[in-house]
């Protein structure tokens, strides 16, 4: 007797396990043709539910064909009216999506949600390195080197965003180029996607007689766009500059614009991007520097890929003799960390 008695528990204890709610278990997606597919969610954007189950790399469905989502983990979630909030995702309810908001459950429809992404964390990091360099030899012995490097700091509500670009080239030993920039960006979101901040800049390029060029400005701008997709931010300025260019020391106010565009295909494998920046200078011969970096970057084997860029700097008043503009096509090899 009591043997059947703990038999019966024990069957009792697993059936209740069996039907307990899937905590700890992967994400769903329940289509509107019966069938389920397993995996992890990773977001919607849209239009779309992008999910990698276990037995492939990650794919997306049209959320239009989707019945129901369940999820444990917690989204950052926008409805198509614009309302945002943290949620998860918990199954439908009389053929609604049901969403779990502060502990309570919220019914919607299936395609009123706009976004959901993984919520931000407080810290977030990326850095690049990035190495172009060619070697010539025979008749004409030559060389160029191109390093770049790169980070992008998230602390809360703000931003930091720096680069170091490093050039050298040589034809039979006489240097042709030696262009060094440091620029560093500074934003606080102080009510997203708008921010405010501080910009600044160090240039030489001693063989277009540019002895240094040092900027400091500061910045009101906004977010345009800003999904695991895609990042679009623009903003404007104003500062002071000082230079010496041609052997000719001169300084005053300036005017700043800057833009960078980022875009990631097929899950990030394929990259393109576009940044560029104009500083009009309100004093000598008012003159317009405008630069620009335009390319893709294809992931090549875990954090290294490569990487094509065009880059283009122009000036309206260089130094005398030195040319307006500067063109440069760069392939080379980096990594991420």
């Amino acid at each position: 007797m009591q043997f059947h008695v703990l038999k019966n528990t024990i069957l009792c204890l697993l059936l209740s396990l069996f039907l307990m709610p899937r905590a700890g278990f992967a994400d769903q997606l329940i289509m509107k043709n019966g069938d389920v597919i397993t995996g992890d969610i990773t977001r919607i954007s849209d239009g779309e539910v992008l999910i990698k189950p276990g037995y492939s790399g990650k794919f997306a469905v049209g959320i239009a064909d989707v019945l129901s989502i369940e999820a444990d983990k917690e989204f950052a979630v926008e409805l198509a009216d614009g309302s945002e909030f943290n949620a998860q995702f918990a199954g439908a309810r009389d053929g609604e999506q049901v969403l779990i908001v502060d502990g309570s459950p919220m019914t919607i429809g299936i395609t009123d949600v706009a976004e959901a992404k993984e919520p931000e964390d407080y810290y977030h990091r990326v850095s690049h390195v990035d190495v172009n360099a060619t070697f010539n030899g025979g008749n004409t012995d030559s060389q160029s080197t191109l390093i770049i490097a790169d980070t992008r700091l998230k602390l809360g509500d703000h931003r930091h965003l720096a680069e170091l670009r490093f050039r050298r080239d040589q034809t039979d030993g006489i240097s042709t180029k030696k262009q060094d920039l440091f620029s560093y960006q500074y934003n606080w979101l102080f009510n997203a996607p708008w921010y405010v901040g501080a910009t600044t800049t160090f240039e030489r390029d001693p063989i277009r007689d540019l002895s240094h060029r040092y900027t400091l400005g500061a910045l009101a701008g906004r977010d345009l766009l800003d999904d695991s997709k895609r990042f679009l931010t623009i903003s404007v300025g104003a500062g002071y500059s000082d230079q010496q260019i041609g052997g000719v020391s001169d300084s005053g106010s300036v005017g700043l614009w800057n833009l960078i565009y980022e875009h990631d295909f097929r899950g990030g494998d394929i990259s393109f991007f576009h940044k560029h920046n104009l500083t009009y200078q309100f004093y000598g011969e008012n003159n317009a520097i405008f630069k620009t970096n335009t390319g893709f970057q294809f992931d090549i084997i875990s954090d290294i890929y490569t990487k094509i860029s065009l880059r283009y700097d122009y000036e309206t008043q260089p130094a005398a003799g030195a040319s307006k503009n500067d063109t440069t096509l760069a392939i080379g090899v980096g990594a991420e960390f």
